[in-house]
């Protein structure tokens, strides 16, 4: 069983706890969950028995992380942000990485 990622991320104002872990051989699922306040807001499970990549630790950790860091970036982009509906959107939170991928899926979005 492969150790899985911890990590708190604030957006506006509100710190998020994303936890990622693989429940091993036995169970094999990639469990990723999000954390306000101690109140579970959302999940997510991969099971990978079948895929390519479950074969595999580099495999496994490789889906732990990308699901991991999927999740990270909703919270930042608001997806648990009451204010969501508004019309602006905060990217005060973004890395420039992140800013860059939102532009690009933007302008994918508008045909441009």
């Amino acid at each position: 069983m492969i150790t899985g990622f911890n990590v708190d991320v604030r957006y506006k104002g509100v710190t998020y706890h994303v936890q990622t872990e693989d429940k091993g051989p036995a169970n094999p699922l990639v469990l990723t969950l999000v954390y306000k306040g101690g109140e579970i807001l959302d999940s997510r499970r991969l099971i990978y028995k079948d895929l390519p990549e479950g074969s595999s630790e580099a495999g496994i950790a490789k889906l732990m992380e990308d699901q991991h860091n999927a999740m990270v970036a909703e919270i930042k982009r608001g997806k648990f942000d009451k204010d969501a509906g508004s019309a602006a959107t905060v990217m005060e939170d973004l890395s420039l990485d992140e800013l860059v991928l939102a532009y690009l899926a933007a302008r994918a979005a508008a045909g441009q």
